[in-house]
């Protein structure tokens, strides 16, 4: 944490009241309140199927506070890492209003999920295995985790996250984390609760429909909205007109500032050149999406911002 005589406190680069670091706190704090009444905590806020049943109805929302309070908080670092990770990355599209109501929406998507699918499973006589038990107990954030996953994996498609030692691609990550945890589950035993994060990625696929409309296309990365764009320009044009023509402008631009980056030897050399030639409020992707090679970086008009960015890595 760090603080400026003219600033307020600020935690990882962002301000205490910013969404991201409201979350953090919030978890962490009853984290270690669980320390101290984990079983009260437990039997009151947990999602337990049967209870929501019986009328408590609040714990298909205050599951996603709590945490398995062991000696190392594995549980709680990887879901806080995660939300944390994926949220500097969604807030500047979706906006912090946005964020907060789809990151708590996809939470009460998840244990509702887990709810229907032990009242389900009771219906069918309680013996469904892949479904949930009605006294079975949830805890943590991994479904509003799930829901952010989903976004991503719409907005940054090519991406490549590492999940466990394997990397893949983000539109996937959300499925080949699903068919993980339920292997994990399957082998070990393990304490996994795969409907609950099904049931906020499914979750999330829902809220992003619902939100879609109302988002800013200019904060919107390019890749994700690029067909959009086209379609536009090419309705505006002579028929003759090719995808490719649309862009060659740029693109002899672009590749124009590549040579001129090539020719100078050091990356203070780079920088000097590059600094005159940053486009204001650019929403460059990601770092790993760089590719002076890929046709899509070739047309894009931030290239200068993205390159300056790798030169000073």
């Amino acid at each position: 944490m760090s603080r400026n005589s003219s600033q307020s406190p600020s935690l990882f680069g962002n301000p205490l009241s910013h969404p991201l670091n409201v979350i953090l706190i919030v978890n962490c704090f009853i984290f270690f309140l669980q320390y101290f009444a984990n079983q009260q905590l437990l039997y009151r806020f947990a999602l337990i199927p049967e209870f929501v049943i019986a009328g408590r109805i609040w714990q298909v929302f205050t599951y996603g506070f709590l945490h398995a309070p062991d000696l190392i908080p594995f549980h709680l670092l990887v879901n806080m890492y995660g939300m944390y990770m994926l949220g500097t990355h969604l807030i500047p599209i979706l906006g912090k209003t946005k964020f907060t109501i789809f990151y708590f929406l996809s939470q009460l998507g998840a244990g509702l999920f887990v709810v229907g699918s032990a009242y389900l499973n009771e219906m069918l006589g309680g013996n469904i295995q892949f479904l949930e038990s009605t006294m079975t107990v949830t805890i943590g954030a991994s479904g509003a985790l799930f829901g952010l996953l989903a976004l991503f994996g719409i907005f940054y498609p090519e991406t490549e996250l590492l999940l466990l030692i394997f990397p893949v691609k983000a539109k996937n990550a959300v499925w080949v984390s699903l068919v993980i945890g339920y292997v994990i589950s399957q082998l070990s035993g393990g304490n996994i609760s795969n409907t609950c994060h099904l049931g906020g990625a499914i979750s999330g696929l829902i809220l992003f429909k619902l939100f879609q409309k109302k988002l800013d296309p200019s904060k919107v990365p390019l890749p994700f909205h690029l067909e959009e764009i086209v379609e536009k320009k090419l309705r505006s044009l002579p028929k003759q007109t090719s995808v490719e023509d649309l862009f060659l402008d740029q693109k002899k631009i672009n590749e124009e500032l590549l040579l001129e980056i090539e020719k100078r030897k050091s990356s203070t050399e780079i920088v000097a050149y590059l600094k005159d030639k940053q486009v204001a409020d650019a929403n460059i992707c990601p770092p790993s999406t760089y590719n002076t090679e890929d046709p899509i970086c070739l047309r894009c008009e931030w290239i200068a911002n993205c390159a300056l960015r790798k030169a000073v890595e």
